[in-house]
């Protein structure tokens, strides 16, 4: 890949998702990762406000092997590894979809008894 001037275009994690999102189905959610610092990232979906807290998806960092960790907040809890961006992100529209899919839940019924008498 190369720049207009005619240089290489560094690998960015704003350009992978751009080609995450051109390749995969459309990205209706608008995945966008926000720079912590320079290994680390909150990947945030634009679809939803961002003064919503469900805005962030997932905090993301590269490790020092290359590879990228996603701790999942707002589409389900838990950590993952993953190789590359690619499928980090693909993995993500995967959750958003699949949770949006679900619709609203009603919470399930906590039995309880009243309280004792003493």
């Amino acid at each position: 890949m190369t720049d207009p001037t005619g240089g290489p275009r560094a690998v960015t994690p704003a350009r992978v998702a751009e080609r995450v999102a051109a390749t995969h189905r459309p990205d209706r959610h608008g995945l966008v990762l926000i720079p912590l610092c320079d290994r680390s990232w909150r990947l945030c979906d634009r679809a939803v406000p961002p003064s919503d807290p469900a805005s962030l998806v997932a905090y993301v960092e590269q490790l020092a092997d290359g590879s990228y960790e996603a701790v999942w907040v707002s589409v389900g809890l838990g950590c993952a590894r993953y190789p590359s961006l690619e499928p980090l992100l693909a993995e993500a529209i995967d959750r958003l979809d699949q949770g949006r899919s679900l619709g609203a839940l009603k919470p399930h019924h906590i039995p309880h008894r009243p309280p004792a008498r003493v």
